[in-house]
């Protein structure tokens, strides 16, 4: 599923980057007004409508690394103990049944045992 995601996003921004490639977008950095108080001149940057499509594709996509990371590590560390956890109990669980093996074994032997010393009286 999220190799279908991914794939999906990319040809998503593949088609907005082929259908906008001519287009232009401008961006105000430094509006005439805030210019005007600060005694300078306004500032707007003119660009390509495809480039800005994967600028701004590739800065959600940093944004979301850093906002998901933390959370992507702590899980992973609960993950980790618990698969810990899960070992630990399976070990003890096979050492217990290792024993009620050798318990087993032990009673047959004794039985055997006695049954041996019976028939010889």
């Amino acid at each position: 599923m999220q190799k279908f995601i991914s794939i999906f996003a990319a040809l998503i921004l593949i088609f907005l980057i082929i259908m906008n490639y001519q287009e232009t977008a401008g961006i105000t950095l430094l509006s005439s007004n805030l210019a005007q108080i600060l005694k300078v001149t306004p500032y707007e940057v003119t660009l390509n409508m495809a480039l800005y499509t994967l600028i701004m594709f590739v800065l959600g996509e940093i944004s979301a690394i850093f906002f998901f990371a933390p959370l992507y590590t702590s899980l992973k560390e609960k993950f980790n103990a618990y698969k810990r956890e899960l070992e630990k109990g399976s070990i003890s669980n096979t050492s217990a049944e290792a024993k009620i093996q050798v318990l087993e074994n032990k009673i047959t032997v004794l039985e055997k045992a006695l049954n041996d010393a019976l028939k010889n009286r």
